[in-house]
């Protein structure tokens, strides 16, 4: 995992003044879509257009190797008694989805509960965060005791990573 805090208040209200209408947000299993507020119980604003954003968000991702976001990408919002269990959101060496990229968009002191657990470890809640981690470590967000917790999500593809050039 890593973090670093990348985005200052004013980018990050930009950022959350991008979504509208949420609705409940699924679980991918099998292939099926569903609703099953026992596994994630939490809503989203799928975006349908990236552009909306990537001048603002992508700039300030490259110092993380990361060009560009691809084609799944959403606002969370977790409200009181909301969480996602433990999972994973890529299950093989062969899915799309290769780093998974959370960027916090609320202050820590507005809401408890509601940690991003990746791999058994806490990430910070200080606003702007931006967390990058792969796809296949398991991860959790805890139960939200009060107030509300926003967040941008995006899933990475290889084509979304700036390659390194490495000698081995």
């Amino acid at each position: 995992m890593i973090e670093k805090v990348l985005f200052n208040r004013k980018e990050v209200e930009q950022i959350k003044a991008l979504g509208n209408n949420f609705h409940q947000a699924e679980v991918y299993s099998s292939g099926v879509v569903d609703v099953n507020i026992n596994v994630r119980n939490s809503l989203k604003y799928p975006f349908k257009d990236n552009s909306v954003f990537k001048h603002l968000i992508v700039p300030k991702l490259k110092s993380l190797g990361i060009k560009d976001i691809g084609y799944e990408s959403m606002l969370l919002i977790y409200k009181e008694g909301h969480y996602f269990i433990k999972h994973q959101d890529r299950h093989s060496k062969v899915g799309r989805r290769k780093k998974t990229l959370v960027i916090q968009l609320s202050d820590a002191d507005e809401y408890t509960g509601g940690y991003l657990k990746v791999a058994n470890k806490a990430a910070s809640k200080e606003l702007g965060n931006v967390i990058v981690f792969d796809a296949a470590t398991i991860h959790e967000v805890t139960k939200i005791t009060s107030g509300l917790r926003y967040c941008f999500l995006a899933f990475l593809e290889e084509s979304d990573l700036i390659k390194s050039k490495t000698l081995v």
